[in-house]
C-alpha cells in the first residue's frame, strides 16, 4: 500500500540514486518511482555527473563505497557547484570516519543497509522537510537565478549551479533582498556597504553592474535619481 503522507511531500521533487549494486538500485529506484515526480538511477559516479549537468536535481541518494570515486568525494565536488542538493548517502555500515567525513558536507540524513520501507520513508520525509525549511528563505530572482538568504549561496534555479560573488557583491545582493520591497538610495547601500570608509562616488554603480553582470540584468532596476530594487519571481522550491 502506497504512503500517501510520503507521496505528499515527495511527488515535487526530483531525486537521483548512485548505487553500484544494481539489484538494490532496481529496488530501491522502483520504490522512489511511485512518490517523486522524477527518478533517475545510475551505477557510477560518472554516470551520475551527466545526469546532473542536463536535468535539474533536488536530491541526491548515494552509496558511500563505490569504484574509482566514492560517495564522499562525489558529494564534495556536487557541494563546491551545487549546494542546495538535498544528500542521504545509503552505507552497508555505519563508522566513525564516515560520519567525520560526511558531516561537513551538510547532509540531510544516512541510510545503513539493509534498507527498510519504514527507515526509508521516515528519512525521506526529513529529508524533504529539511529541503523546505531551506527553500523557505531562498528567494528565485528574476531571470533564473535563486538566492539562499540563510546559508548566502546564489545559483541558477534550473541547475543549482553555484554563481560565485565577492563579499560585497553578496553583502549588496542581501541588503536588497532583505529589503525586497524598497527602493534603496545610493547613500543608503554606501552607508551599508562601507559604512566609514573613504569611497569613489561611483562605487555603488560599479557594483551593481557587477553584480547585474552574474545575476543577470533584470534581477535589479535602476530608479532614475532615486536607487534601486531587487526583482523576485516567488519563492524557490
Amino acid at each position: 500500500m502506497l504512503d500517501l503522507g510520503v507521496m505528499s511531500c515527495c511527488n515535487r521533487y526530483t531525486v537521483l540514486c548512485v548505487d553500484d549494486e544494481k539489484e538494490f538500485l532496481d529496488y530501491l529506484s522502483a520504490i522512489l518511482k511511485l512518490y517523486f515526480l522524477e527518478v533517475y538511477a545510475v551505477l557510477s559516479v560518472k554516470e551520475a555527473y551527466e545526469i546532473i549537468e542536463d536535468h535539474p536535481i533536488d536530491l541526491i541518494i548515494t552509496d558511500v563505497y563505490m569504484p574509482k570515486i566514492n560517495g564522499i568525494d562525489f558529494i564534495q565536488k556536487i557541494r563546491s557547484e551545487r549546494s542546495a542538493i538535498s544528500v542521504i548517502f545509503l552505507t552497508a555500515c555505519f563508522e566513525k570516519d564516515f560520519l567525520h567525513a560526511a558531516i561537513p558536507l551538510g547532509l540531510d540524513a544516512y541510510l545503513t543497509k539493509p534498507v527498510t520501507l519504514e527507515k526509508l520513508f521516515a528519512t525521506l520525509r526529513r529529508s524533504i522537510e529539511i529541503m523546505e525549511n531551506r527553500s523557505s528563505k531562498t528567494y528565485a530572482l528574476k531571470g533564473g537565478v535563486s538566492f539562499d538568504l540563510i546559508d548566502e549561496v546564489v545559483y541558477t534555479t534550473a541547475s543549482r549551479k553555484i554563481i560565485d560573488l565577492t563579499p560585497k557583491e553578496l553583502a549588496l545582493l542581501s541588503l536588497l533582498v532583505k529589503n525586497q520591497h524598497l527602493i534603496l538610495s545610493k547613500s543608503v547601500i554606501e552607508e551599508y556597504l562601507w559604512e566609514f570608509e573613504s569611497i569613489a562616488n561611483s562605487s555603488v554603480k560599479t557594483l551593481i553592474k557587477k553584480l547585474r553582470t552574474k545575476i543577470g540584468e533584470s534581477a535589479i532596476v535602476t530608479h532614475s535619481t532615486i536607487g534601486y530594487s531587487i526583482v523576485l519571481e516567488e519563492k524557490a522550491s
